[in-house]
C-alpha cells in the first residue's frame, strides 16, 4: 500500500516538474527578459556585474 502512495507521489511530483519545465520562463543569472535603458539611452539586457570577466 505504501508503495502505491510512493509511487503516487513521484508520479505527480514529475509531472508538475516538467510542466514547470516547459512553461515556465527560466533565465540565466543576470539576464533580464526585458530590456532597460541606462540614463545614456544605451539598451541593455544584462545586470552590470555581468560585465566582471574570471581570468
Amino acid at each position: 500500500m505504501i508503495q502505491y502512495i510512493l509511487l503516487g507521489f513521484l508520479t505527480l511530483s514529475s509531472i508538475l516538474c516538467m510542466s514547470l519545465f516547459l512553461f515556465l520562463k527560466e533565465g540565466t543569472k543576470g539576464i533580464k527578459v526585458k530590456p532597460y535603458k541606462t540614463k545614456s539611452g544605451i539598451v541593455h539586457t544584462a545586470e552590470k556585474y555581468r560585465e566582471r570577466h574570471i581570468v
